[in-house]
């Protein structure tokens, strides 16, 4: 009986050891995706990562991600948006506005930095001003002018 128990043990042990491995190893393979992706436009993960994460620093670490992949992606297509006004970049504009009105949220009520928030919405206007072209283009330059004046930014 003795030697029953000691090799029940032994391999329920075996068995959380196991899961622990595969439990990191998915951890980490699944932040290295997320690391590698652009996910600008991606509102369905970005709900789930802020959701699955209580760590205030995580969440702002996926808000932040998602704000720096938008400049990216706005970036890339200027030369595009300027010379062909390709519609379907038009896309983006709303996911910047998005990504960058959750961010300035996140510094001005989270973090009580208004200085990082307006450096935010002055760095990411810009960047919005070559798919002026775009037919939302004035709706999100509306939403984020009145953010900047509701926040004093």
């Amino acid at each position: 009986m003795e030697k029953f128990i000691k090799l029940t043990g032994f391999v329920i042990g075996i068995f959380a050891v196991i899961a622990l491995c595969f439990g990191v190893y998915n951890y980490h393979i699944t932040h290295q995706e997320i690391e590698k992706a652009n996910i600008c436009e991606d509102n369905d993960l970005i709900a789930k990562l802020i959701v699955d994460n209580t760590n205030p620093f995580t969440k702002f670490k996926f808000i932040k991600k998602r704000n720096t992949d938008c400049k990216v992606l706005l970036i890339n297509n200027k030369e595009e948006a300027i010379q062909k006004q390709n519609t379907e970049l038009c896309s983006s504009i709303d996911a910047s506005t998005n990504s960058v009105t959750m961010l300035i949220h996140t510094y001005v009520n989270d973090m009580y930095d208004r200085e990082n928030a307006s450096k935010e919405f002055n760095n990411m206007v810009p960047l919005m001003t070559p798919y002026n072209y775009c037919p939302q283009y004035m709706n999100n330059m509306i939403t984020l002018i009145k953010l900047k004046k509701r926040l004093g930014l």
